[in-house]
């Protein structure tokens, strides 16, 4: 393993913001000329919702992340970004900007069967970053991916759709794989790593930003705080486990998500104070926390996998030298899809040139909400579903959400619609009855019920 201090959590968290600043250490190259264009450091944590990060205000019982809740108090949080149910359509919309039934990724990739996955025709940030930017981009990706599948690009599927640099899992930690005992994956070639994964995730990812020439695009997913749920090294982490961490999931995601945290902190606190100046960083969740380690207020069955609010609404926190006005947050609608047209954007790249036909992209910037706290939000509505199996159809299974400011439509195969009024309200409460609509609640039922039959058909 290789070795690194465990710094506490005030000291993460003072030097990077200092680092943000251009503190610890010079903001600018020694010659005083002007910083390259913004890298991007792409976080996303494996199954984490509103619940479990306390800033949101969801869960009065949410736990303390230091790391977490200092980035957004340098940058913006996002109270309401939303993501699809399950990870791996999350992953998909982020990197290619397209809605789920476009790409035919619907619910976790069975990376290890010959099923459908991403597609190659499918064009990628990297990707367009290659065929666009007015400069070099270089990417990386570490840690999980769960994209792939053994019929489509195998260990070799996350260079083939454009990383110049993978390190990390094909996907989950299945088959009796634990953080401290799976199989890594560099550049195609397989070898058994013993490192606790997120620790090792966090060097991986440091020893990438130490060779790559700016600006740079890092993909970091960490395979945390997912299932197996596990007793992370004590020097990570606050919590008294013991016995099966199955029989007490709460308090070992909860282990494991502070474990994480304080390694995001030595990651931001350990960049060169001048590439982490000139580093925008986005953290967001690729889905809801799973029923397992949920508690109330959250509502059982209305989490991870599902299109009510505990599924789909997660954290979004954004911080970097483009955003103005740190430390506030905005109740902006964002669609994990955004984050594609707003990378592209902070990299000065035309996306649609990148993909370079007329396909469909769903995806809409918000970089003015980051220099801008009085701009106009990007979108109007939320889109999500959720389908099986992967691929082109036909589904089974088949479900969506459709929200905007107030109002929200969940529609499942073969049930009733659910209608919700949102105002004031974090997670959905009881539906209301279609039978006995007033004329506003009637016309927004109808206009939602509209609007999903023209996004399905388009």
């Amino acid at each position: 393993m290789r070795p690194h201090p465990v710094q506490p959590a005030q000291a993460v968290l003072v030097c990077a913001a200092l680092a943000l600043a251009g503190g610890c250490g010079s903001g600018s190259d020694s010659q005083g000329s002007p910083p390259p264009p913004t890298n991007v450091l792409v976080v996303v944590l494996d199954d984490w919702g509103v619940d479990m990060f306390a800033p949101a205000g969801v869960h009065p019982d949410a736990p303390s992340l230091p790391a977490l809740e200092g980035l957004a108090s340098q940058g913006v949080y996002f109270s309401r970004a939303y993501v699809a149910p399950t990870c791996s359509p999350t992953r998909s919309q982020i990197l290619t900007g397209r809605y789920s039934f476009r790409t035919g990724i619907g619910e976790p990739i069975a990376q290890w069967q010959s099923v459908p996955a991403l597609a190659f025709d499918e064009v990628t940030l990297p990707e367009v970053f290659d065929n666009a930017a007015p400069r070099p981009v270089a990417s990386a990706a570490i840690g999980k991916w769960h994209l792939g599948s053994l019929a489509v690009g195998d260990a070799d599927h996350p260079n083939l759709q454009g990383f110049d640099w993978f390190e990390g899992t094909l996907g989950n930690l299945f088959f009796g794989q634990r953080f401290d005992d799976y199989t890594k994956i560099t550049n195609g070639v397989a070898q058994p790593s013993t490192e606790y994964a997120t620790s090792e995730q966090v060097d991986d990812a440091l020893e990438r930003i130490a060779v790559l020439p700016q600006p740079w695009l890092l993909c970091l997913g960490f395979n945390a705080p997912h299932q197996p749920f596990h007793a992370p090294p004590a020097t990570l982490h606050g919590y008294a486990l013991s016995g099966d961490p199955d029989a007490t999931p709460n308090l070992h995601y909860k282990a494991a998500l502070e474990a994480l945290d304080t390694e995001l902190g030595r990651l931001l606190a350990s960049m060169p104070p001048n590439v982490r100046a000139n580093t925008t960083v986005f953290v967001i969740g690729d889905n809801g926390t799973p029923n397992e380690a949920t508690t109330p207020p959250a509502i059982d069955g209305q989490n991870k996998g599902s299109l009510f609010e505990g599924g789909v609404r997660v954290p979004l926190i954004v911080a970097g030298k483009h955003v103005a006005q740190p430390g506030r947050t905005s109740d902006a609608l964002v669609h994990s899809v955004d984050l594609f047209a707003t990378v592209a954007d902070l990299l000065e790249t035309d996306f649609r040139a990148g993909v370079g036909d007329a396909r469909p992209i769903d995806s809409l910037s918000f970089v003015e909400l980051l220099r801008d706290a009085a701009a106009a939000p990007s979108r109007t509505e939320v889109f999500h579903e959720r389908f099986s199996p992967n691929g082109p159809g036909p589904y089974v299974g088949r479900g969506w959400m459709l929200r905007n400011e107030r109002w929200k439509l969940i529609r499942r195969d073969g049930q009733a619609d659910q209608f919700y009024d949102m105002q004031g309200l974090e997670l959905e409460g009881p539906a209301l009855d279609l039978g006995a609509l007033d004329f506003e609640q009637q016309a927004a039922y109808d206009a939602l019920v509209m609007r999903l039959a023209a996004i399905l058909g388009s």
